[in-house]
């Protein structure tokens, strides 16, 4: 008698902890997605620094004029300045404010978006999605989950720039926003927010997946389901509900 009673009550243990999960797989009706890193493969380190003069040679070459000494240097000041991994900020500051300052400073007038186009295009050379990226969007999409994208862009990029790396998955993405849409850049709450309204849903109905603090942090703090993706054999914890090494693993989770 005992050993039944006591089966009995694994078997409801059980079955409450399964409706439990059921109920946790219907709640997330949306993910949105960091780019860089997490979608999409880059070459480069996060912090472009060491790479500012090869970029800003390419740059002034694509405007047909030779990169001095002075004019690396002074564009150098300019790029540190709103570096942001070294001088932390949260409010957005476009591409032409920068540039604009660069120009200034060379003393030069011609098209600016010649030059942003040769310098952000150094960093996008080898730009590709993972593997596991274009196959868990599908498998998510076919799942009824609605995806969404917020990223924060180097040195204000313009959308025409930063989303060319996305552009091969943009048939399986609802809505993309930048830092520079929202004016502010993670963990600023403003962008999550205005990612859950685009995607019409609530925070305990959203999950969200990236590779930096910032994403973490930014959406623990409205109780959106965070999610790391840990491409490193490091670990590391930024207070993360999951962490996962391939993004095939979010398919399992939801």
């Amino acid at each position: 008698m005992q050993l039944c009673l006591t089966y009995r009550k694994m078997m409801i243990s059980q079955s409450m902890t399964n409706d439990s999960f059921r109920k946790d797989t219907h709640m997330i009706k949306a993910i949105g997605f960091d780019v860089g890193h997490t979608l999409i493969n880059y070459r480069n380190p996060l912090n472009w620094r060491a790479l500012y003069r090869p970029a800003l040679e390419q740059a002034a070459q694509g405007c047909g004029i030779s990169l001095s000494e002075k004019m690396a240097v002074s564009a150098i000041e300019i790029l540190l300045k709103y570096n942001t991994r070294v001088n932390y900020r949260e409010y957005e500051v476009s591409a032409d404010t920068i540039f604009s300052e660069i120009l200034v400073q060379w003393q030069l007038c011609f098209d600016m978006d010649t030059l942003k186009t040769g310098f952000y295009s150094f960093f996008q050379a080898e730009a590709a999605p993972y593997p596991d990226t274009e196959d868990t969007l599908l498998a998510l999409r076919q799942a009824g989950i609605k995806i969404g994208v917020l990223t924060d862009v180097a040195y204000g990029m313009d959308n025409k720039f930063c989303l060319r790396d996305i552009v091969v998955l943009s048939d399986l993405i609802n809505i993309t926003l930048t830092s520079v849409d929202v004016g502010y850049r993670k963990p600023n709450s403003a962008g999550f927010q205005r990612l859950m309204t685009e995607l019409q849903v609530s925070p305990d109905e959203m999950m969200y997946v990236g590779d930096e603090q910032k994403d973490i942090v930014g959406a623990n703090q409205l109780g959106i389901t965070s999610v790391l993706v840990n491409r490193t054999d490091t670990a590391l914890n930024y207070g993360q509900t999951h962490t996962i090494r391939s993004l095939r693993e979010i398919v399992r989770i939801i």
